[in-house]
């Protein structure tokens, strides 16, 4: 696989067709079964907490329950992750005409703060973990199903769809490098199934 400054990741995958449409998928990655939610940077902790009490609006009751009585983010195995409702929503999904919404993303889209998301949200379905070096694992989840169908259609690949969130998380130089010389080399035939 090749490493880009440190950073490991599958040319095939980057390759894969992938386009979100969430008036299909309904936005299921912010509610995933499961006891916890989304993967968090230490230092992304001090900054979500300055900024509940703006997206506080936003939130269902249920969300506020759960974070008044347990917090907005739990810690396993040394970890923190994002807390959840009833093992299912992130304590941040509001739902707007059955799509689920992150608040945090809607509170920075009206310019009220300047925090988009963490960063494990941005970059889904690809997930970073991090040791000496850091790789970018592409989670297959079947709710994305659709967005490789729509990826498919529209000849979307995943490095495109993620463009933002890689540039965010790793510098418009890494991507750039990442486009011109690492996976875009010989490859002008679109691929012909999702991978």
């Amino acid at each position: 696989m090749p490493v880009l400054e440190g950073v490991v990741f599958s040319s095939k995958d980057m390759l894969s067709p992938f386009a979100c449409d969430v008036s299909r998928c309904k936005g299921a990655c912010c509610f995933i079964e499961g006891e916890l939610g989304a993967p968090l940077k230490h230092n992304e902790i001090n900054l979500i907490d300055s900024i509940v009490p703006i997206v506080w609006e936003l939130l269902p009751e249920k969300s506020k329950k759960v974070i008044l009585q347990e917090g907005w983010w739990v810690k396993r195995n040394g970890n923190y992750y994002t807390n959840v409702v009833a093992n299912r929503e992130c304590v941040f999904v509001y739902f707007e005409d059955g799509i689920a919404r992150c608040s945090i993303e809607k509170c920075f889209h009206q310019g009220k703060i300047n925090f988009r998301k963490p960063i494990s949200c941005h970059l889904f379905p690809l997930r970073e973990y991090s040791f000496f070096i850091s790789e970018l694992v592409y989670v297959k989840i079947p709710e994305c199903k659709v967005a490789i169908e729509n990826g498919m259609q529209q000849q979307v690949r995943l490095f495109e769809t993620l463009k933002d969130a890689l540039i965010r998380r790793f510098g418009e130089r890494w991507y750039k490098t990442l486009v011109e010389k690492e996976i875009c080399v010989n490859t002008n035939e679109f691929p012909k199934s999702g991978g």
